[in-house]
């Protein structure tokens, strides 16, 4: 029990932080292109592009980690067989499970909210 916990711990806060790769995804093709350039060109990349990508990795994987345990709940669930214990330790996992993925969703509106209001482009 303490290890569903602990991994269902984990796999919310890192949830948090991978979910925000929507926030940066490309609009277009020609975007996408012109960025990729720009990276193989100057060989360079900037401090903020940098900490996008960091944010974009961490919150994929706490996601998947997410994932993995929903499923992993749900098949503790099903064969759970009746034994009270085994379903109570399926719920519970299944819950911080599931409040992982609701904290990934919010890490992606608060990244996208900071970076819109806060470091974004001043008008």
């Amino acid at each position: 029990m303490k290890l569903s916990k602990a991994i269902a711990g984990i796999s919310s806060i890192g949830s948090s932080l991978y979910l925000a790769s929507a926030t940066f995804a490309q609009t277009g093709a020609d975007d996408a292109l012109s960025y990729i350039d720009d990276i193989h060109t100057t060989g360079e990349r900037d401090l903020m592009q940098f900490v996008r990508d960091l944010i974009n990795w961490a919150i994929g994987f706490a996601a998947l980690v997410c994932v993995v345990m929903l499923i992993f709940a749900g098949y503790s669930y099903i064969t759970a067989s009746g034994n009270e214990e085994k379903v109570q330790k399926a719920t519970k996992t299944l819950t911080w499970a599931i409040v992982g993925l609701v904290v990934c969703f919010i890490a992606v509106i608060l990244v996208n909210f900071v970076i819109k209001n806060f470091l974004g482009p001043k008008s």
